[in-house]
């Protein structure tokens, strides 16, 4: 379920930009939208996976250089999947730095979280 809600919201997000700010974001047509969007879905899945592996091997000791450097990456892959969306995504283009700036910070905070539940 949060992956899905986290789907439409990146997708409303790109609607959003593209008919609000077209100067600086501008989306082809309905198909790149959503093409875009499942991009960016399966690269953020790929990359939780690769936070719940790193965390899993803190036991092993691995996982204590790995799970910071995934942590501060996690600032730094928003932006990098816009910039290859819009040099290899025809019909969606980034306009500024800017623009990338404000899109990861409205990605991340309209990202949706669940809360993990315990019995104790």
């Amino acid at each position: 379920m949060r992956n899905i809600l986290n789907f439409i919201v990146t997708l409303v997000v790109f609607w959003v930009g593209s008919q609000y700010f077209n100067q600086y974001i501008a989306i082809a047509d309905t198909k790149t939208l959503i093409i875009a969007s499942i991009l960016m879905f399966v690269i953020s899945f790929l990359f939780s996976l690769a936070v719940v592996f790193s965390v899993m091997l803190i036991t092993v000791g691995i996982g204590c250089l790995t799970t910071p450097a995934l942590i501060l990456a996690s600032v730094v892959l928003t932006p990098i999947k816009l910039w290859l969306l819009d040099k290899y995504l025809n019909g969606f283009e980034v306009h500024g730095f800017w623009t990338y700036v404000i899109l990861t910070i409205v990605l991340s905070i309209f990202t949706v979280k669940v809360k993990s539940k315990r019995d104790d």
